[in-house]
């Protein structure tokens, strides 16, 4: 029987994942906690197998620190990453951290049961790519690489020349990657890019 933690700040995403795994052959509900703080000390008076961390949660404590205090303490627990962030650079965070794998939110319960089971049994169950998001006319699998990075530090609220010196490019490199982007999604302003990405968790300012 596979003990269970579960750690997420969200009542209603919680009681799912808590009713999820109560329901399923082979798991037992071991505990849940809605601040990522806590786990380690649970994880040091209960015998837990398995984690599902969320990487936001209570008190703004980060998922990413707990995970990476748990596995250096406890390296056979196996943790999987639950989020609704879709930043690429999540799946490296996860990656160096040491979690297993990573489930994001707005998949199916039957996918998560299966990166669950795969984790389980061995594997290191990661995306080849992340989900795809609408960005006015365009999508996210539109944007380059080098515009990805530079959307990212639009977010943080840099100037061009703040972002040349970042990315060892010159402003009007920078001024062309704006540029190419507003002309994608049809938006009149890089103001309106870096909210609508933000509203749609396609980049996360501060982590």
């Amino acid at each position: 029987m596979t003990q269970v933690l579960i750690v997420e700040d969200q009542k209603m995403i919680r009681e799912s994942l808590e009713n999820m795994v109560t329901q399923t052959d082979g798991l037992r509900l071991a505990g849940s906690l809605s601040c990522a703080a806590l786990a380690e000390q649970y994880c040091m008076r209960s015998d837990i197998d398995l984690i599902l961390m969320d990487i936001c949660t209570e008190n703004d404590e980060s998922g990413f620190v707990a995970a990476e205090k748990i596995k250096k303490r406890f390296p056979t627990i196996k943790i999987i990453i639950i989020t609704s962030m879709l930043d690429y650079c999540y799946l490296d965070k996860a990656r160096n951290v040491g979690a297993e794998s990573i489930w994001f939110k707005d998949a199916s319960t039957e996918e998560l049961l299966s990166v669950i089971t795969r984790t389980i049994d061995g594997e290191c169950v990661y995306p080849d790519k992340m989900p795809e998001v609408s960005v006015g006319n365009a999508t996210s699998y539109e944007f380059s690489e080098a515009e990805i990075r530079v959307l990212r530090l639009l977010v943080e609220g840099m100037t061009y020349k703040e972002m040349a010196q970042e990315l060892c490019v010159t402003p009007d490199c920078v001024k062309a990657h704006v540029s190419s982007m507003l002309s994608k999604t049809g938006y009149s302003s890089k103001t309106k890019l870096a909210a609508v990405v933000t509203s749609k968790k396609l980049i996360v300012n501060g982590f």
